[in-house]
């Protein structure tokens, strides 16, 4: 993890300032010594974009979770050397994990949407950034359980981290615009058909254990492997 650290912050110093016409102010992301993530603060207004840039390899994980009052204010994730984002906060929420595709420095872009940044308006934010993970040699990982003839994970999934009273929609494809399919509540074991990472989100295709139900898709973050024994 010290090796990670003194990598990414030598990625991290040397960023560029390729945006600096457009307006989009740049600011290199630190990582303790030995840790994986870190928070940062920050303030935008009217039509001032902030790119907080970290360097990341591919196959490791990234999250980001954003804290803000302002309605109107997002983030993007775009990989390195793009500006077609992995991840985009207006269509997607606040929230973005999902493994990354390439090695380079990666930016987190904060905005605010157009008519909020027309009006001059301001907003505060905070920024929880974590990047784990091993780096992705091609090679299954040490201590995962892989089902057999499926893209990897457990064999089954169980649904956890629903709201009380909510439920998990099951699409017929991998996209929350989808017609839904099925509705998983939370403690639900599921067989994990395979999963794929769609705009930074990873989603799962699943089936109910008796096959009695259609197949379809759900959003992994809510799904965690479980011990069910057929």
């Amino acid at each position: 993890m010290k090796t990670f650290g003194l990598w990414l912050l030598v990625l991290s110093t040397f960023v560029s300032s390729l945006h600096a016409d457009d307006g989009i102010r740049e600011q290199p992301v630190h990582f303790k010594p030995g840790s994986e993530g870190t928070t940062v603060k920050g303030h935008l207004t009217g039509r001032e974009d902030i790119d907080y840039v970290l360097g990341a390899k591919r196959g490791q994980r990234m999250t980001v979770v954003l804290h803000a009052e302002h309605p109107q204010l997002y983030f993007n994730v775009l990989p390195p050397g793009r500006e077609e984002a992995i991840f985009i906060g207006s269509t997607s929420g606040d929230r973005f994990e999902g493994d990354l595709p390439s090695n380079g420095n990666y930016r987190i872009r904060v905005y605010l949407m157009r008519a909020a940044a027309r009006r001059d308006e301001s907003a505060s934010y905070r920024l929880d950034i974590r990047i784990e993970g091993a780096v992705d040699t091609g090679e299954p990982r040490p201590g995962v359980d892989f089902a057999d003839g499926l893209a990897g994970g457990p064999d089954y999934w169980e649904v956890t981290g629903l709201a009380r009273r909510d439920t998990l929609n099951m699409h017929a494809s991998a996209s929350p615009n989808d017609r839904v399919v099925d509705e998983l509540d939370e403690g639900d074991v599921v067989r994990n058909l395979g999963c794929k990472l769609v705009q930074g989100h990873r989603w799962c295709r699943v089936a109910r254990p008796d096959d009695n139900r259609p197949k379809g898709w759900v959003a992994g973050r809510y799904l965690r492997e479980s011990s069910y024994q057929p």
